[in-house]
């Protein structure tokens, strides 16, 4: 997938909602995928693309263990993307969230952690759902046909 796929793919979408694997790739030049994150990171943020994102409180956790675990200036940046990244919000998990990953994982066999993103990214109402996560695609959209799965890995 290359640039002018993935604003194809996006399309005219106005909500989207990006999976653990999105943001490390945004923040990890090594990543196969990190020009296709750092061009959606850059429509999110632009007062002029009406794009807004969502991720949920899960992946916030994932992406602390690392900076935490190193004890080095990355948890600032890090603290600071999760916070104040212009039109990213943060989505907390609650007993909707709870049951909607459990019927997820009980239909996929899919990792809680991935459950928990996945149902968090369900109730969003977002119109789009980018991972760097192959599986989902394939797993989920017959499932949930209603979403833009969009893989950044191909």
């Amino acid at each position: 997938m290359d640039i002018s796929e993935l604003d194809a793919a996006i399309g005219n979408a106005r909500r989207a909602f990006v999976d653990t694997s999105t943001c490390i790739a945004y923040h990890s030049t090594t990543e196969h995928a990190y020009p296709l994150a750092r061009h959606l990171f850059g429509r999110i943020a632009s007062t002029a693309d009406p794009l807004v994102a969502y991720f949920s409180v899960v992946s916030a956790s994932e992406m602390l263990v690392r900076p935490i675990r190193t004890a080095n200036h990355d948890l600032t940046a890090m603290h600071t993307f999760l916070h104040g990244f212009p039109n990213l919000q943060m989505v907390v998990a609650d007993f909707e969230v709870a049951l909607q990953a459990a019927n997820i994982r009980a239909l996929t066999r899919l990792a809680l952690p991935d459950s928990l993103i996945i149902g968090t990214a369900i109730l969003t109402g977002c119109e789009v759902i980018l991972t760097n996560d192959e599986r989902w695609s394939r797993r989920l959209t017959p499932l949930y046909p209603q979403f833009r799965w969009i893989y950044l890995g191909r």
